[in-house]
Order: C-alpha cells, then sequence, then structure tokens
C-alpha cells in the first residue's frame, strides 16, 4: 500500500516506512531510513494525530473479499473469496478527523 501525506507531496510505499506519532507535537513523522524523516500530516491535536494513524491501520487491514467468476475488467477468472488490499492511504485533515466523545 502506498502512503501519501497530507499535503500530497510525499508518497511512500508502506512497508518500508516506520510512522510515528511525535511526542512533543501534534504532527506525524514518516522514517525511510536515508536520514532527515518526512512530515506527512499535521493536526491540530495529539488524538487527532493517533486518530489518523488508526485510520491508517483500519485502512490497511481492510480487504475487499470477491465471490468468484470472470473479472471483466482484467479479462480473467478469479477464485473465490480472493482477498485484495487496499492500493493508497491519504493523510485525512484536520476537519476529516473527527474524535468520538464518548
Amino acid at each position: 500500500m502506498r502512503i501519501i501525506s497530507q499535503c500530497g507531496k510525499y508518497d511512500f510505499p508502506y512497508e518500508n516506512i516506520i510512522l510515528e506519532v511525535m511526542t512533543d507535537s501534534n504532527s506525524i513523522f514518516a522514517y525511510t531510513g536515508t536520514g532527515q524523516p518526512f512530515n506527512v500530516a499535521n493536526y491540530s491535536t495529539k488524538d487527532k494525530a493517533v486518530k489518523a494513524m488508526e485510520m491508517l491501520r483500519e485502512r490497511y487491514l481492510s480487504r475487499m473479499e470477491l465471490d468468484g467468476g470472470f473479472d471483466m475488467l482484467h479479462n480473467c477468472y478469479v477464485q473465490p473469496n480472493f482477498w485484495v488490499l487496499p492500493r493508497i492511504f491519504q493523510f485525512p485533515t484536520d476537519d476529516e478527523v473527527v474524535i468520538d466523545e464518548t
């Protein structure tokens, strides 16, 4: 899956980075192993930053189950119960992250 920064400037392979909610800010940084971390998202509160990370994990773990049959788009037969992983996740803007008050 590809991870797109909030502003759309950065695009990373999820499997090759480390993401962190910084303890002293409300930002999420990506570490690629090349030195300087990349700021991929900024939020008004730490809770929103943590919620955005939860949204990322939920997106990564979501899968689409197929019933099987002929796939017209790819012109092939697909086995039943074939799982398709999501392809991208772009960090949402601050106003798109809603914290449950329960």
